[in-house]
């Protein structure tokens, strides 16, 4: 009996005596195999974390404008949103790095020059057609974006507005969290901060519809 289910339910790990174990490449050394894990479990180890720092930020975003702690909210918020939108394009940036070690010709190619365009294999067409969709879909611009704006620009620019207001401890004031971004025309938008949870599941839902497509290369 397993101690711990996997929430991702990889298609690339396999269960023996109880524990779960990295499937093995059909066609290749153990050398290759070796070094896909290492992307693979970096993969896996940036959506734990997308999903640490997700429940973070919405815990932080949760705090009532007037609870007192209005500053330490907002600085919290502004950390865990930064590390989310980080993970997530990072565990997306792995998967690549998986790509290409299991259809690789050529393992001299170093991880800094993989990018989606210029892996050194020839990919699947399922696996081209599902990357490129996904990432022509309006939420991979806006994590992208979003991540873009607080790696390289500033910060997620923040908004918080009133709901309800309390008069009394026991019906307190409840407010939003918006985040704000441009638009590909360059029209500033903003949506509800609770959209991450959106975000967080169409990463994994892409990377694991990889995974699927990847498992036919393993025993």
């Amino acid at each position: 009996m397993l101690e711990i289910e996997d929430w991702l339910q990889d298609p690339l790990r396999k269960i023996e005596n109880g524990i779960y174990k990295p499937r093995k490449l059909k066609k290749y050394k153990d050398s290759q195999n070796d070094l896909w894990f290492i992307f693979h479990f970096a993969t896996r180890l940036k959506l734990d974390g997308a999903v640490f720092f997700c429940r973070q930020v919405l815990g932080a975003a949760s705090i009532s404008n007037d609870l007192g702690l209005p500053s330490l909210a907002y600085e919290q918020q502004k950390w865990y949103l930064d590390a989310f939108f980080f993970e997530l394009m990072s565990a997306v940036d792995t998967l690549l790095q998986e790509l290409n070690i299991v259809y690789a010709y050529d393992l001299d190619f170093k991880p800094d020059e993989v990018r989606r365009n210029n892996i050194k294999c020839k990919l699947p067409e399922n696996i081209k057609r599902n990357i490129t969709e996904e990432r022509g879909k309006d939420w991979f611009y806006k994590v992208k974006r979003y991540r873009d704006i607080s790696t390289h620009h500033y910060l997620v620019p923040l908004g918080s507005y009133t709901i309800r207001w309390g008069h009394s401890p026991s019906a307190r004031s409840t407010h939003a969290v918006s985040m704000y971004y441009q638009d590909k025309e360059g029209n500033t938008k903003n949506e509800n901060i609770e959209t991450c949870k959106d975000y967080l599941d169409n990463v994994v839902q892409l990377i694991k519809s990889v995974w699927k497509f990847m498992a036919e290369e393993f025993d």
